[in-house]
């Protein structure tokens, strides 16, 4: 009987599938988008063909977040942890094959006439994996849940990195144009300085501090390349893009205010019941306790092998045959060394999960205050300083139109209202920034809509072109 169930469970196989069906549900809940684990299928052409057509358009951040999420090769790696997950599932629900010996004994010298080999057989089974199999079940399937969540974890951090750099990226371009302008502009005055300081009415200081200006700015704008070449590279490697697939636009300008923010209250209790990684943690506790209760409930009887032996008798030529039983003796080792890891390990974990839960409070604090703080920059930016800057820009040129200030004061002002502006785009930046870390932070999407609280409707079905929606085809 034992020999019959051994075989059994060896029969059992690894689903490939690994629960990644419940890793896309949750991700197309929580951020809208689609995920696909590449094990070799012909769906991963179709992706790879969705992946060229977005890239051959001008790249939105949706686009850039998608792809992302179906061709970051890390992504992939990590997808491999539920294969490994469920192995170990499957794996925790067989039992350990039977155990056959045999012996042979030749006697040295005849008996009743014959020289008969005396034989003995067995066949044992561990009985103990038969009693602990349901709790290392258990064990094992609470890693795999843990499997789940950290890997979607690992999705939504990606997703939120790949905003971040695309804002910046963004903001490095518009940065790069406002730079150019003032680098025209100072060039401008140093013509003009050049020629009256060789005519002999400009003060060489003066002229020396027009050339400054020019070879600053022009600094300035080498630093934005470079910065720009910087967060470009970041986002292909976020995207996991290489060769001709990098040649991708972005949309010239970053997004500017909406004019309702997304809701900042409850926030806190909001992560707390979202947070994968959180979630994740508290799946680690309840492993660790699982393994707890195994080893204390079976702590006497580690071993415990149940068997059958036969033997040849020669003397009486019978065969004998009956149970074999093999137990451990709990003499020495009683497991106390391993309950005592367990019991710190869980101590361990509940702690660990504590200090997360209250970090995260603190997180979602501090990224709530940055993104009031930015916005309100922003709309200072907008509704003050861009204003003023323009009013004296347009007032000095009516002074100068008059002749009563110079030129060098007019771009003086123009490089002024140049400089609010890229500090205007600056600010802009960093909210767009600090909206996806809240978002990220709390776990999920956050609208001005009741989807802050219900989960969003399943997508629909678009052309393969938008960036949101790829064909069900590609669904693992």
């Amino acid at each position: 009987m034992l020999v019959g169930i051994g075989m059994i469970n060896g029969c059992a196989s690894v689903p490939k599938e690994a629960g990644f069906s419940d890793v896309q549900k949750l991700i197309e809940q929580r951020i809208g988008r689609q995920v696909h684990w590449n094990q070799g299928t012909p769906e991963d052409v179709k992706v790879t063909e969705v992946i060229q057509s977005m890239l051959k358009q001008e790249l939105t951040l949706d686009a850039a977040v998608q792809i992302a999420l179906l061709n970051n090769r890390s992504l992939q790696a990590t997808y491999e942890g539920l294969g490994i997950a469920q192995a170990d599932v499957v794996q925790a629900g067989l039992l350990r094959n039977p155990t056959f010996g045999a012996s042979f004994r030749f006697p040295d010298k005849t008996v009743g006439g014959h020289r008969s080999t005396n034989t003995e057989f067995s066949v044992v089974q561990d009985f103990l994996d038969l009693l602990v199999l349901p709790l290392r079940k258990k064990v094992a399937s609470a890693q795999f849940e843990q499997a789940k969540l950290r890997v979607g974890n690992a999705i939504m951090n990606l997703a939120a990195e790949v905003r971040s750099a695309y804002y910046a990226l963004q903001a490095d371009e518009q940065t790069l144009e406002m730079r150019r302008t003032v680098v025209q502009a100072t060039e401008a005055a140093i013509d003009i300085a050049t020629r009256q300081h060789d005519a002999g009415t400009l003060k060489t200081l003066d002229f020396a501090n027009q050339q400054g200006f020019h070879d600053q700015a022009k600094l300035d704008m080498t630093r934005t390349d470079i910065q720009i070449v910087v967060d470009l590279e970041r986002l292909n490697r976020l995207m996991g893009l290489w060769g001709a697939d990098t040649t991708w636009k972005l949309p010239g300008r970053l997004p500017e205010l909406s004019a309702d923010e997304i809701p900042l209250e409850h926030l806190e209790s909001l992560a707390v019941s979202r947070r994968l990684d959180l979630a994740a943690a508290r799946q680690e506790t309840l492993v660790v306790s699982h393994a707890l209760s195994l080893t204390r409930k079976y702590r006497y009887f580690y071993v415990f092998d149940v068997g059958v032996d036969t033997e040849h008798d020669v003397a009486d030529n019978v065969n004998l045959t009956g149970p074999n039983l093999t137990i451990e003796l709990p003499i020495f080792d009683q497991r106390q060394a391993e309950i005592a890891r367990l019991e710190a390990q869980l101590r361990q974990s509940q702690q660990r999960l504590s200090s997360l839960a209250i970090d995260i409070r603190s997180e979602i604090r501090e990224i709530r205050d940055r993104l009031l703080a930015a916005r309100n920059v922003v709309k200072y930016y907008h509704d003050v300083v861009l204003p003023l800057r323009k009013r004296i820009v347009d007032e000095s040129q009516l002074y100068y139109n008059g002749m009563l200030i110079g030129v060098y004061e007019l771009l003086f002002a123009k490089q002024n209202q140049i400089n609010a502006g890229r500090e205007y785009i600056e600010a802009l930046r960093d909210y767009w920034i600090a909206r996806s870390d809240l978002e990220r932070a709390v776990g999920g999407r956050l609208t001005v809509t009741e989807e802050t609280t219900q989960p969003p409707a399943k997508l629909t079905e678009q052309p393969a072109t938008q960036p949101s929606e790829l064909p069900n085809h590609i669904h693992h």
